[in-house]
């Protein structure tokens, strides 16, 4: 059975979900949602072959991407991540943002579409998708939370 350290190796020293720590833990949740909405999108390709798999895991990839929103509204911003900022998180949870400044998908640079600066330009193309993690990145990730 795994053992966690929610105060992630000392970066959230004294943390211990008490009552008076809970602007503490709703950050935590930010960070393991937003975790959790790019772990999914990047390990989504692998389940291509197992349809059932990939049904229930692009299902639940979607409830992460809802709870994340939620508790980013409830922190008393967007619902998204623009660019790579982490907003107010420690810099511990960079991690989770790297990547996210992305322009381009599917090849196509966003930005470079017609009337794109008018719909956003850089801003809104990076908070239109959120980018996947990959393994390696998770585990960097969540290492600091692993006892």
């Amino acid at each position: 059975r795994p053992a966690f350290d929610f105060t992630a190796k000392g970066n959230l020293a004294g943390f211990t979900f008490g009552v008076t720590q809970y602007q503490t833990f709703l950050a935590l949740a930010q960070a393991f949602e937003d975790t959790g909405v790019r772990a999914y999108k990047g390990q989504a390709g692998r389940l291509i072959n197992d349809k059932a798999v990939l049904n229930a895991a692009l299902a639940i990839h979607s409830v992460e991407a809802r709870h994340a929103s939620q508790v980013r509204r409830i922190r008393g911003g967007k619902g998204w991540i623009s660019g790579n900022s982490r907003g107010d998180l420690p810099a511990f949870t960079q991690g989770i943002y790297d990547g996210e400044d992305v322009v381009i998908q599917a090849g196509v640079t966003i930005t470079s579409l017609p009337d794109a600066a008018n719909n956003g330009g850089v801003t809104g193309a990076t908070e239109a998708w959120d980018e996947p993690l990959t393994k390696a990145q998770v585990l960097a990730i969540v290492t600091p939370f692993l006892a």
